[in-house]
C-alpha cells in the first residue's frame, strides 16, 4: 500500500495592496476529502483510481488574494502542516496544492519554495513530491531541488483546477511505479504580463497553451507547462516560466522548453488586452445605451481576486454622476465603517454615507450621499463550487438613487451569480453590474451578454509600465522594450549543476 499525503497553502499575494492577510480558511484531515476543494479535488480523484493507495489528508489552507500573509499566520499554518506530516508516519509521496504567488511579510525568498523545502526536510529524500500550481504563480531553481514534478493550470479564466490536480497526482504515481525521478528543463522569460493580457481564450495565449497537450503527447514527455506569473509584484523571481518534464531525456526536455520559450518571447508584443476595454467615463456611457444585458463592467484596478483591497469608490461615484444610467448594481466595496453604520441603522433606515472616507489604496475622498438600507447580514456564504473557501464578513446592501451598492467589512471576490443572489440581487434582471475583477470568472462569464473591462487605477493597474520596479531582473518586457534575451542563457535543469539563483 502506497501512502500519499495531500496538503498545501493556496494564496496569491499582491504586494502593492495596502492590507496584509492575517487569517486563513483551513480544512484539516478528513475535512479535505469529498469537499470539492480547489486543486485538491483533482488530486483526490486520481489517487482514488489506484487500489493500492492510501490518501493521507493533512491540511489545506486558503485565503482571498491580498497584500501578503503576515509572518505570524504563515509560520503558524506552516508549522501545523509540518507537524501533521511528522505524525503521519512513513510516506511514499506528497502532493502539494499551492498557488505559486504566495508572499509573506519579512520572508526574503519565494514563499511557495520555502514551504516545499520545509516539506522535503520533514519527509526525507526518498518520498516523491509533486506540486499543483496556478498559472499565475512562479517556480524557482531551488524549488526544483526539492520537488520531483510540477503541474500548472492551463486556462485563464480558470476552468481546469481539477485536471491540474489530477496531473500532479498522476505524475507522482508514475514516478512511484517507474522508480525513476524525471528530468526537468525550465526557462525563465523576463516578461511582466498581467493575467488579463494572457487569457487562454484569445491570442497569443490560446495558441501557446494549445501546444502543451501536443508536447505532452510526445514519447518520453510527462508534462509541459507555462507559468504566466504574477506581473504586479516586484520580486526577483517574478516573470514567465516554461518547463518540460521528461521521463529520462533531459536533452529533449531542454530543446522543447527552449523552443516554447523562444516562441513566447517572439510573441511578446502580442500580449495585449483582447477583450473590450474603456476608461471609466467611456465605459459607463457605452453601458448606458447598450442593448445587451446583463452587461458587466470590471473595476480592474481594484481587482480583489488579484489581491487589491477593494476599497475604492471611484467607479461608484462615476456611476452616480452618469444620468443616463438607470439600473446599476455596484458590488463588493470594502468599507467596514459603512457596514457598521448600516447594521446599526437597520433595514429600511435612511442613512447619510460618506463615500471614499475609507480609501486605503488611494487618497480618501468625502462624497456625501443619502442611501436606504435594504439588507444586512453578518456573513455571505455562496452555494456551489468556489475557488476560495473565503468566509466573508458582514455586509450591507443599500440603494443610492438609481444604484444598488453592496459594502463589505472585509475584501470579497464577487465571482459567481450566487454571490449576488445571497444578497438578494438577481444579476440577470439588472442592466449593468459592476464587479471588482479583471476578466470575469467562469460562472459569471457564462451568464453575461457583454463584458467591458474598465481601465481604472488601483493596486492591480493593468499597465505595469506605470508601476515602479527595483527587484525584477532587467531587462524585462515591457519595462525595457529594446532589451535582449536568450532562452539558452536562462535555462536551468534538474538535477541542478548550477545556474541562476532567483530563490
Amino acid at each position: 500500500m502506497k501512502r500519499i499525503a495531500v496538503l498545501g497553502i493556496s494564496y496569491e499575494a499582491l504586494l502593492r495592496s495596502p492590507v496584509l492577510t492575517d487569517t486563513m480558511e483551513i480544512k484539516r484531515g478528513s475535512e479535505m476529502l469529498d469537499a470539492g476543494l480547489w486543486l485538491v479535488r483533482g488530486i483526490e480523484q486520481r489517487l482514488r483510481e489506484e487500489k493500492d493507495v492510501e490518501i493521507i489528508p493533512i491540511m489545506w489552507a486558503t485565503a482571498l488574494p491580498g497584500g501578503g500573509f503576515t509572518a505570524e499566520i504563515y509560520q503558524q499554518v506552516k508549522a501545523e502542516c509540518l507537524q501533521g506530516l511528522s505524525k503521519a508516519g512513513a510516506l511514499d509521496g506528497v502532493v502539494l496544492a499551492n498557488h505559486g504567488a504566495m508572499e509573506v511579510q519579512g520572508l526574503d525568498c519565494h514563499a511557495d519554495t520555502d514551504f516545499a523545502a520545509a516539506v522535503r526536510e520533514v519527509v526525507g529524500a526518498s518520498a516523491v513530491i509533486t506540486v499543483a500550481l496556478d498559472l499565475h504563480g512562479h517556480i524557482t531553481p531551488q524549488m526544483l531541488k526539492v520537488v520531483d514534478a510540477i503541474s500548472a493550470l492551463r486556462t485563464a479564466p480558470h476552468r481546469d483546477d481539477q485536471e491540474t490536480g489530477y496531473r500532479a497526482a498522476h505524475q507522482l504515481l508514475h514516478i512511484l511505479h517507474s522508480g525513476q525521478r524525471p528530468k526537468i528543463a525550465a526557462v525563465r522569460i523576463p516578461m511582466l504580463i498581467p493575467g488579463e493580457q494572457s487569457v487562454t481564450t484569445a491570442s497569443p495565449g490560446k495558441e501557446l497553451y494549445a501546444r502543451l497537450p501536443e508536447i505532452n503527447a510526445l514519447p518520453g514527455i510527462m508534462d509541459a507547462n507555462i507559468l504566466v506569473g504574477f506581473a504586479w509584484n516586484d520580486r526577483p523571481w517574478v516573470g514567465m516560466t516554461v518547463w518540460v518534464t521528461a521521463q529520462d531525456d533531459l536533452a529533449l526536455a531542454t530543446r522543447l522548453a527552449q523552443q516554447l520559450a523562444d516562441d513566447i518571447w517572439e510573441r511578446r508584443r502580442d500580449f495585449i488586452l483582447r477583450m473590450e476595454t474603456a476608461n471609466i467615463e467611456e465605459g459607463l456611457k457605452i453601458a448606458a445605451v447598450a442593448p445587451q444585458f446583463p452587461l458587466f463592467l470590471s473595476d480592474s484596478g481594484d481587482n480583489t481576486t488579484a489581491g487589491a483591497y477593494g476599497d475604492l469608490t471611484t467607479v461608484l461615484q462615476a456611476v452616480l454622476d452618469e444620468p443616463a444610467l438607470t439600473d446599476v448594481v455596484v458590488a463588493g466595496i470594502t468599507a467596514p465603517g459603512i457596514v457598521r453604520q448600516c447594521h446599526q441603522a437597520g433595514v429600511g433606515a435612511t442613512v447619510q454615507l460618506i463615500l471614499g472616507a475609507e480609501h486605503r489604496s488611494a487618497p480618501a475622498t468625502a462624497r456625501h450621499v443619502t442611501a436606504v438600507v435594504e439588507a444586512v447580514d453578518d456573513e455571505l456564504r455562496p452555494d456551489g463550487f468556489q475557488p476560495y473557501l473565503r468566509e466573508s464578513a458582514a455586509w450591507a446592501r443599500v440603494r443610492i438613487g438609481h444604484v444598488l451598492a453592496t459594502f463589505h467589512a472585509a475584501s470579497i471576490g464577487i465571482t459567481t451569480p450566487a454571490h449576488f443572489t445571497m444578497m438578494g440581487i438577481d444579476p440577470l434582471v439588472h442592466k449593468v453590474c459592476v464587479v471588482k475583477l479583471g476578466y470575469l470568472h467562469p460562472q459569471l462569464e457564462d451568464i453575461v451578454a457583454r463584458h467591458i473591462l474598465l481601465m481604472s487605477d488601483g493596486a492591480a493597474n493593468l499597465d505595469v509600465r506605470r508601476l515602479s520596479f527595483s527587484q525584477v531582473p532587467r531587462p524585462c518586457w515591457p519595462l525595457d522594450p529594446e532589451g535582449q534575451w536568450s532562452a539558452a542563457d536562462n535555462t536551468y535543469t534538474t538535477p541542478l549543476p548550477g545556474g541562476p539563483d532567483y530563490a
